[in-house]
């Protein structure tokens, strides 16, 4: 058997809808033969627009193996969700992006992104993780 990989994965998502977020992160925590490491920004992180975060953000987003995108159409209102798109297809970070339940428009940005958009259940996030990771 081949030894475990540990993903790293960031988790674009809004804080102020962040209920998808924390059902897919204990979706990638209760996955047996997975292991992951959560780059995304903690939640009291969530509104900082000062350098030091930026730079702390490039960081995280820049060391990931792929980047999930939490579809909702508060991305075009929404800079950080932007800038993380932008910033990992300049850095040729693989996106997934993923729509929740009831989702049915996609915002023109994440469409323009070229990644996949995949419905929501749990065997799609992790299929997507171990195939689109670096």
């Amino acid at each position: 058997m081949p030894k475990l990989r540990k993903y790293k994965v960031f988790i674009s998502h809004c804080w102020e809808y962040d209920a998808n977020y924390r059902t897919m992160v204990q979706w990638l925590n209760g996955q047996t033969l997975f292991r992951w490491k959560n780059l995304s920004v903690p939640e009291e992180s969530a509104l900082r627009t000062d350098k030091t975060f930026e730079k702390r953000l490039r960081k995280r987003l820049g060391s990931a193996d792929v980047m999930l995108l939490i579809v909702g159409m508060e991305i075009p209102h929404r800079y950080w969700m932007q800038w993380e798109i932008k910033w990992a297809r300049i850095r040729s970070i693989p996106i997934a992006a993923f729509m929740p339940h009831g989702a049915e428009r996609v915002p023109l940005l994440v469409q323009e992104a070229g990644c996949p958009i995949l419905r929501w259940p749990r065997d799609a996030v992790i299929a997507a993780v171990r195939a689109l990771s670096k």
